[in-house]
C-alpha cells in the first residue's frame, strides 16, 4: 500500500495527516516534510494501516530530527500506534497524546466497533482510571475493549 503524507494548516497548527504503513519506504516520505514544519505540529494516525519494526526505527528518527523547538501533538492514534507508543517510549517522544481509538467487541453478539478517546472528555488521566464501557451499537450490552486496559492506556502513567 501506498504511503501519502498531507500537511495542512489549522491556525497556528500544521496538522500532517499519515496514510497507509510506517514501514520501510516511511523514512523517505518523512524526510521530505520534516524541514518545512513549523514550531506546533499536530499529526494525525486515524488512516495508519500497521507499523513494522523498520518503520519504527524510521519514525524514532522522524520524531527526533523534528523535536527540537517543536510542540508536537498526536491525534486519533491507532491501537497499532498505542501499542508502539506503550513498547517503545521513543516512538512518542516528547509529544502530548490528544485523542486515540480503541476497539471493543460485544461478548453478546461478536459487533467490534471503535471508541474515540479525547484528552480532557473521556481519556483517562492515568493508567488506572476506570473507563466505563460502551454499549453495543447493534445489540445495546456493555462491550469489553480488545485489549486489557491497564496495558493498552499505561503510556498515561509514563
Amino acid at each position: 500500500m501506498a504511503i501519502t503524507i498531507n500537511v495542512s494548516k489549522n491556525g497556528e497548527w500544521e496538522v500532517v495527516s499519515y496514510h497507509g504503513p510506517i514501514d520501510e519506504e516511511a523514512e523517505v516520505h518523512l524526510s521530505k516534510i520534516a524541514e518545512n514544519l513549523g514550531p506546533n505540529v499536530k499529526i494525525n494516525f486515524k488512516n495508519v494501516t500497521m507499523v513494522n519494526s523498520c518503520g519504527v526505527r524510521s519514525w524514532v528518527n522522524f520524531i527526533r530530527s523534528i523535536e527540537p523547538n517543536r510542540s508536537i501533538v498526536y491525534t486519533e492514534c491507532t491501537p497499532e500506534i498505542v501499542m508502539q507508543i506503550n513498547m517503545i517510549p521513543s516512538f512518542k517522544g516528547n509529544a502530548e497524546i490528544e485523542s486515540l481509538y480503541g476497539n471493543y467487541i460485544c461478548d453478546n453478539c461478536g459487533h467490534n466497533q471503535s471508541t474515540l478517546f479525547v484528552k480532557g472528555q473521556n481519556l483517562p488521566q492515568s493508567g488506572e482510571d476506570e473507563v466505563p464501557p460502551p454499549s453495543c451499537g447493534k445489540c445495546g450490552e456493555e462491550m469489553e475493549m480488545e485489549e486489557i486496559e491497564e496495558e493498552f492506556f499505561a503510556f498515561l502513567a509514563a
